[in-house]
C-alpha cells in the first residue's frame, strides 16, 4: 500500500511513517496542503492521510482540491478533543473524505495499539475504494421506475424515517436534509458511521443547514415529529415495546457500532410497514440485511442511486430490496410529497 501522510507535525509524520513502514507500506510525506499537491504531481498513493489544522490550506481545503484533481481516497486523522479541529474534520467529510480517525498518541499512551489497529484496518479497506473526482459526483444517474408495489407502500401511513450512512454519507445527508420542506410529520433517526468523539461536531454541522432540529438520541426517549436524532457514540439504537429509544452497548456488529442493521431490525419488529428506511453512501453492506427485513414487512425502502454516491457499496448491497432508487435530493422531494399528506404522530405508544 502506498500512502501519502499530510501533517504539519514532524513528530506525528514520523510516528505514522514508522507504523506504516512496519506493515510494508511505501510512504511519502507533506507538511502542508501545498506540499501535498506538489507531491501528488509525481507520486500516486493508494490513500492519503490528512491533518486538519495546518499552515496555509487547512485539511478541508486540501481535501477538496485533492478530490477535484485526483481520484484518491482521503482519511482525516485529527484530535477529537480540539473542537476547532473536529469542526474542520467534519467539513473535510463534507468535501468527500471517507473517514475521520483520532490521532494515535505515543506507544506509552493507553489504547495506543487499539488506535493503531483501527488506523491500519481503515486505511487498508479505504485504499481499495474506487473514487471519482468530486466534480463528477453530480453526473448523470439512473432512475429506478416507481413500481405499483412501491406506490402501494407509499400510501401506508409512516410513523418514522430511518437513515443509514457511512463513508460518503455526510455528502448525501447534506443533499437530502437541505431539501427537506418542514414540518415533517415523522421523527428521523440517523446511523452515521463516524469515529468516537466526533458526533457532537457532526450534530452541529448537520444543524447548520437543515431546517429540522438535530440532537443526539437519549435512552427511553419518545421521538417527536420534525426532529432529527443521531445515534450517540458507543451504542446501537433500537426500540422497546412502547416504541421508545433503547440504547444498547452490545458488541459491535461486523466491527460497527452503531449498526444500521441493528436499527433496521428493531424497526421491522416494532414499526413494521409504518417505516420509511433509507440506505445512503457507504462502504460494505451494513444496513442491507435489516433493510431486507423491512422490505418483507412492507416498509417503504429507498436506496441512494449508486452513481450519485461517494462510495456505492452500501447502496448496491441493498438494491434488491429497494422500492425506489434515487439521488438524495430526489429522496427528500419524494418524502416532502408524502409529508404533505400525513399528520404528525408522537411515537411514545403503540397504535
Amino acid at each position: 500500500m502506498r500512502v501519502l501522510i499530510v501533517d504539519d507535525s514532524p513528530v506525528l509524520r514520523q510516528l505514522l511513517r514508522a507504523i506504516l513502514e512496519s506493515e510494508g507500506c511505501e510512504v511519502m510525506e507533506a507538511a502542508d496542503g501545498e506540499q501535498a499537491l506538489a507531491v501528488l504531481a509525481r507520486f500516486t498513493p493508494d490513500i492519503v492521510t490528512m491533518d486538519v489544522h495546518m499552515p496555509g490550506m487547512d485539511g478541508y481545503e486540501t481535501t477538496a482540491q485533492i478530490l477535484e484533481r485526483y481520484a484518491l481516497p482521503v482519511v482525516v486523522i485529527t484530535a477529537s478533543a480540539n473542537p476547532k479541529d473536529s469542526e474542520t474534520a467534519i467539513r473535510a467529510l463534507e468535501a468527500g473524505a471517507l473517514a475521520v480517525l483520532e490521532k494515535p498518541g505515543g506507544p506509552s499512551v493507553e489504547g495506543f495499539q487499539e488506535r493503531v489497529d483501527e488506523l491500519l484496518r481503515t486505511l487498508r479497506s479505504m485504499s481499495k475504494v474506487k473514487i471519482v473526482r468530486r466534480s463528477r459526483l453530480a453526473g448523470k444517474v439512473r432512475r429506478k421506475p416507481a413500481s405499483e408495489k412501491g406506490d402501494e407502500v407509499a400510501m401506508v401511513p409512516a410513523l418514522i424515517v430511518a437513515i443509514a450512512a457511512s463513508a460518503g454519507g455526510p455528502v448525501a445527508l447534506k443533499s437530502l436534509l437541505q431539501a427537506v420542506q418542514p414540518p415533517w410529520p415523522w421523527p428521523v433517526v440517523i446511523v452515521q458511521h463516524i469515529a468516537a468523539g466526533f458526533m457532537p461536531s457532526f450534530r452541529d454541522w448537520l444543524a447548520g443547514f437543515t431546517p429540522i432540529p438535530v440532537s443526539l438520541a437519549e435512552q427511553d426517549q419518545a421521538l417527536a415529529p420534525n426532529q432529527v436524532y443521531l445515534v450517540p457514540d458507543g451504542f446501537h439504537l433500537g426500540f422497546n415495546a412502547n416504541r421508545r429509544v433503547f440504547l444498547d452497548d452490545a458488541p459491535p456488529e461486523d466491527y460497527i457500532r452503531p449498526s444500521a442493521n441493528y436499527l433496521f431490525r428493531s424497526l421491522a419488529r416494532h414499526f413494521g410497514r409504518h417505516t420509511i428506511a433509507i440506505q445512503l453512501s457507504g462502504m460494505g453492506r451494513d444496513g442491507a440485511d435489516g433493510l431486507a427485513e423491512l422490505f418483507r414487512a412492507g416498509a417503504l425502502t429507498l436506496v441512494q442511486e449508486p452513481s450519485s454516491a461517494v462510495i456505492d457499496s452500501m447502496p448496491r448491497a441493498a438494491l434488491a430490496v429497494a422500492r425506489h432508487v434515487l439521488p438524495p435530493k430526489e429522496i427528500a422531494e419524494r418524502l416532502n410529497r408524502l409529508a404533505a399528506q400525513t399528520s404528525p404522530v408522537v411515537q411514545g405508544n403503540k397504535e
